[in-house]
């Protein structure tokens, strides 16, 4: 009955700490897309208003795969893009044609893409109807949130492991002692 009473706290220990982790990695993951959320917003608003592009998109661009700062895109009806703010391998991001469906019928979506190894961007996408752009698509690198994701792994299980190895402990004292 002991053995059973054991189990059943390091199972209970277990969900409360996978919960725990699910809830603070989903924080980090969606907060990820907040200022892409207002950059994309913002940018499709000023499209609809008639702002041109020339207007939103300074001249300045960088290499996405390097920096931490967000990006914008605007792609055209057939979802190529217009004007970038960031570049990848020397060109403007393009995103799977199967994005662009869905937000055309959606009106926005938030998506992880890996356009390759090492590069993992949360981008945020708006349907735009304006005279030249359909869409616009702000992003920015994931690799500070996957640091804290890792670290919550470490925290997480380091808690996991010392929970349960009190219950073990305790369990074999308890077991010992009634043996006596």
């Amino acid at each position: 009955m002991k053995v059973i009473s054991t189990l059943s706290t390091c199972a209970v220990i277990t969900v409360i700490f996978l919960m725990m982790y699910a809830g603070v990695q989903q924080t980090y993951r969606s907060g990820a897309n907040d200022p892409q959320i207002q950059i994309a917003r913002d940018i499709a608003r000023e499209l609809r208003e008639g702002e041109t592009i020339e207007h939103i998109f300074p001249r300045d661009s960088f290499d996405i795969s390097k920096s931490l700062s967000s990006f914008a895109v605007v792609y055209d009806s057939s979802s190529k893009p217009l004007r970038s703010s960031g570049f990848l391998n020397g060109t403007p991001p393009q995103l799977p044609p199967g994005v662009f469906d869905f937000v055309k019928s959606h009106g926005e979506d938030m998506v992880t893409w890996q356009p390759h190894r090492g590069v993992r961007m949360a981008m945020v996408l708006c349907f735009v109807q304006s005279p030249n752009v359909r869409f616009v698509a702000v992003g920015r690198s994931l690799r500070e949130i996957e640091i804290r994701e890792n670290n919550l792994v470490s925290m997480v299980l380091g808690g996991w492991l010392v929970c349960i190895g009190i219950i073990i402990m305790s369990a074999l004292i308890q077991l010992k002692f009634k043996k006596q």
